[in-house]
């Protein structure tokens, strides 16, 4: 699998993980810098091969179950029933996740991981291969 395949396959899954706490996200970047109190990054624990394991099992049906709504978002006639298609998706993405082990908040760790470490991404694309 390429880089453009795995960085593609990824930003799904991030895009479907934002969908769990995006809110909150931009909620914390409203504060301007200087407001927020200084506090010590939190230590993100190394991905184990378990983990790369699960995050690809993980990730195969997030991409998935985004495979299946997409079409019917786009043919969604209003709002509301996007937004019930949505909260549905979101539902599926999180189960699929714990199913296979993960919580959807290690699960997008790991995607953002494998954004910053080539090692981690090679790591995760071998796995996909396999």
């Amino acid at each position: 699998m390429s880089h453009t395949t795995l960085r593609t396959t990824v930003g799904a899954a991030l895009a479907a993980a934002m969908m769990f706490g995006g809110t909150a996200a931009v909620a914390q970047q409203s504060v301007p810098q200087e407001a927020q109190p200084r506090q010590a990054q939190p230590q993100i624990e190394p991905v184990t091969d378990a983990e790369i394991s699960q995050f690809v099992a993980a990730n195969d049906a997030v991409g998935e179950i985004a495979a299946e709504v997409t079409p019917q978002l786009e043919a969604a006639t209003d709002q509301e029933a996007a937004q019930a298609l949505q909260a549905e998706a979101q539902e599926s993405m999180i189960a699929a996740i714990n199913d296979e082990g993960l919580t959807p908040q290690r699960f997008t760790q790991i995607a953002q991981l494998a954004q910053m470490d080539q090692e981690l991404a090679t790591k995760l694309r071998a796995e996909m291969n396999s």
